[in-house]
């Protein structure tokens, strides 16, 4: 978990950006078919992202963890969806439980001052809601490349986060398999930010090459993935396929926020 800052700290345009955030993302876990599938299956997983954790000291260190709590009340429930401002190049990130909590225990980011706008906080709560599911259901290993470079490359392919109107908005303008390519160009650069990658490009590119075929044709909790996936009538979880990446518990997970680089910008 990690702590937004306090409010009584806000400027008044960090204010109207964080109340603007929280709007919009209450009324994403009504209305938005993505967000409202991700939960559900969450939830199956008992890592419901809607519940609050009683406040704990400060597990998690990023960008935006500096931010103290030290003005909160211990006894304070803690809510799961942090909404925070960030450095420009991201909007939003992953931060998983420390190996002796449960993985309920997690949380995301949601960077206030980067989000432009619903749909783009659509598919960033998206992209970071694969993140827990598969911290939830598979016991990632952050600090195993491969597992990390699966779960990128899911979040990136199933979230909406390579779309054709996110590819425009980037100036990304190819069609024959533009979506994977822009599956493959996020997840590396996700990976780069990793520290067991040393923010070495070989590596990070070869990891993505070996895991991509699985891990992209891997679409749980979806049935299928579209441009823009959308669950169908009746979604179901699927127990057998495609557990190439993430076959092992370990105790040694990364514990700040993975996904720094995941929802970037550009």
């Amino acid at each position: 978990m990690t702590t937004p800052k306090p409010r009584y700290l806000e400027t008044s345009t960090e204010t109207v950006e964080r109340e603007r955030c929280e709007q919009w993302t209450d009324q994403l876990f009504r209305t938005s078919p993505m967000v409202r599938f991700m939960a559900k299956h969450l939830t199956l997983l008992d890592c419901n992202p809607l519940t609050r954790v009683p406040r704990t000291p400060l597990s998690t260190t990023s960008s935006s963890s500096s931010i103290n709590s030290q003005n909160s009340p211990a006894s304070a429930p803690q809510s799961k969806l942090v909404i925070a401002p960030c450095p420009p190049s991201i909007a939003g990130g992953f931060s998983p439980s420390l190996p002796t909590e449960p993985t309920s225990q997690s949380s995301i980011l949601l960077c206030s001052n980067r989000i432009f706008s619903k749909s783009h906080l659509e598919d960033t709560l998206s992209h970071e809601m694969v993140h827990w599911f598969d911290h939830c259901r598979f016991l990632v290993d952050w600090s195993n490349l491969r597992h990390h470079a699966c779960s990128e490359i899911r979040a990136a392919s199933l979230s909406g986060d390579c779309g054709f109107g996110r590819e425009f908005q980037r100036r990304n303008y190819g069609f024959k398999l533009q979506h994977q390519k822009c599956v493959k160009r996020r997840a590396v650069l996700s990976i780069l930010a990793n520290p067991a990658c040393d923010g070495d490009i070989e590596i990070a590119e070869r990891t993505v090459d070996e895991v991509f075929e699985s891990c992209f044709a891997d679409t749980r909790p979806f049935d299928e993935v579209s441009q823009q996936p959308f669950p169908s009538s009746n979604p179901s979880i699927k127990e057998n396929r495609h557990k190439t990446c993430f076959t092992q518990q370990s105790n040694n997970l990364i514990h700040t926020f993975l996904t720094l680089c995941d929802s970037q910008i550009y």
